[in-house]
């Protein structure tokens, strides 16, 4: 249940640019206060870490954090809000992976609807070194576009801006050896891709596990050993077709907790954005995560 409060706390990306952003938000605040909520807008981290940690200090509690953002903004939060905090989101960034999956669009009505039901459920989380991760970690070649990217972002970025960090880490990634061990295999998985799954989405709507359930206490791990450009070009069409699960250089394995080490610096990213380098811990909390709404089906 949503607690009595009706402060709303309303959390703004300004690097998110969905080309209505200014007016949705404007929509969303003036139906958010006709239905008698009080909310607090607030876009740089430092503050919203600031009102999350007094609401959850003063016992004054928000009755909802709408994340206005992409999968990156929901996990700044969610990293920060106490893990009963209702939270909901208005899709802001590039890929929306997360707000796909829980079936939050740009549909405001829809959305305070959802708020004032006062329905929620919880959902898992990933933690990699301390740090949530909502959708996806990965290390390697995936998470080496994420770092160059990352390093020279300065606003919104839409699916073209990908290209030039696709490009670069094609010309200098090596695909160094990663090790991969989990409880239920005795030997480390000797790999140069490796995701880390919480949700069976991922970008452009690729379905690597695709039975995944974000609400079952598990982590799907999925390992691909080839080391080359080609070998990502192969995979990538056998995600898109389904056809990777049946070859012999893939892993796919249900975990609850990971290491992954390797003897040359290779990055991992979370959600997204940046994550740093190996070595990395990630493990599965359940029912880390609440969000407004009634759950979505498993795997739709």
């Amino acid at each position: 249940m949503i607690h009595k409060t009706k402060r709303v706390l309303l959390v703004e990306n300004p690097n998110a640019g969905a080309s209505d952003k200014q007016a949705l938000l404007k929509e969303l605040r003036e139906d958010l206060l006709s239905q008698g909520f009080l909310v607090e807008q607030e876009s740089k981290p430092e503050s919203i870490q600031k009102c999350l940690r007094a609401a959850s200090e003063e016992n004054n509690r928000f009755a909802c954090v709408i994340c206005a953002g992409g999968d990156g903004t929901i996990g700044m939060v969610a990293n920060w809000a106490d893990p009963t905090t209702p939270l909901a989101i208005l899709p802001l960034g590039t890929e929306n992976v997360l707000a796909k999956q829980l079936g939050f669009n740009h549909d405001i009505k829809q959305l305070i609807h959802r708020i004032i039901s006062s329905k929620t459920f919880s959902l898992d989380a990933g933690e990699a070194n301390g740090q949530l991760f909502l959708a996806v970690a990965s290390v390697g070649f995936d998470a080496e576009v994420v770092r160059l990217l990352s390093a020279r972002r300065t606003g919104h970025i839409d699916h073209t801006t990908w290209i030039r960090p696709i490009l670069q880490a094609l010309r200098g990634y090596q695909f160094p050896k990663i090790r991969v061990r989990t409880e239920g295999n005795e030997k480390a998985i000797h790999t140069r891709w490796a995701f880390i799954f919480n949700v069976p989405r991922y970008a452009l709507g690729l379905r690597f596990v695709a039975e995944s359930d974000c609400a079952d206490g598990l982590l799907d791990l999925c390992c691909f050993r080839g080391g080359r450009w080609w070998n990502g070009l192969r995979y990538f069409v056998g995600v898109l077709f389904g056809w990777h699960r049946a070859w012999r250089d893939t892993h796919v394995e249900q975990v609850t907790q990971i290491s992954i080490e390797s003897d040359e610096p290779v990055p991992y990213q979370l959600d997204g954005d940046p994550g740093g380098e190996l070595p990395v811990t990630i493990r599965v909390l359940p029912g880390r995560l609440t969000f407004v709404g009634i759950s979505p089906t498993v795997g739709s």
